[in-house]
């Protein structure tokens, strides 16, 4: 997958300066990423105060070699998309998320989507939505429920995943609350925390990417609510 620029930025707000910030900044490779973070510890909180939640999760997850994106806009993302499909010969694209599916066509989209996945394609291209984005580990939160499957992140090759803003929570015990308080008692059946592409060591202790699950993973940031 090509790693696209993020789309420009109007800075009108504080929130959108952290954006252009983060757009604008090389990050740094760090082996140790998670060297503060205290997953007991309440008390978390973002790299600074004036960076805010945003800032810290698009740096751990771009650390986690995510690939991330920004769009303005829902246009600026549906254009963006069908750019990406063909750039990168996503045929079929695969999809089982309702929310998705509902989007794109009240869009008029014009997105031809694969929800069967017992075809024998190689290499399985998937767009979902997601549950929440956790700051403090750059992870990504997917439920079976609004994937539509699990077969959505447990079959892709490349994974695209959409999200908004006000899915960001500052810590794992958040997104485990928003979970709890969004479900009741009738929880998902599964649910994954996605940290990156997926990685093993083979016998002579190289490090691979992807050979056992997902090889790339992509976040397609759209800043207005447009599902």
């Amino acid at each position: 997958m090509k790693k696209f620029s993020f789309s420009g930025l109007n800075e009108r707000t504080n929130k959108e300066q952290i954006l252009a910030k983060v757009r604008n900044a090389v990050i740094s490779k760090d082996e140790n990423i998670f060297s503060d973070v205290n997953l007991q510890n309440d008390t978390w909180k973002p790299f600074t105060e004036e960076d805010g939640s945003e800032f810290t999760f698009i740096e751990r997850f771009k650390n986690n070699d995510g690939i991330f994106m920004y769009f303005e806009n829902d246009r600026n993302f549906i254009d963006a998309l069908k750019q990406y499909i063909t750039e990168n010969q996503w045929n079929p694209l695969f999809c089982t998320s309702p929310d998705i599916k509902a989007f794109l066509e009240a869009n008029e989209a014009g997105i031809e989507l694969c929800d069967d996945f017992s075809t024998e394609c190689k290499k399985v291209t998937c767009i979902t939505d997601c549950e929440c984005l956790v700051a403090q580990t750059g992870s990504i939160v997917i439920s079976d429920r609004c994937a539509g499957s699990k077969d959505a992140f447990s079959k892709a090759d490349t994974l695209l995943v959409f999200a908004k803003p006000n899915q960001l929570v500052d810590g794992m015990k958040d997104a485990i609350n928003y979970l709890k308080g969004k479900y009741q008692d009738d929880m998902p059946a599964e649910t994954v925390f996605i940290n990156g592409p997926s990685r093993s060591i083979e016998f002579d202790n190289q490090l691979v990417i992807g050979a056992q699950g997902i090889r790339q993973i992509a976040l397609f940031f759209v800043d207005n609510e447009i599902i």
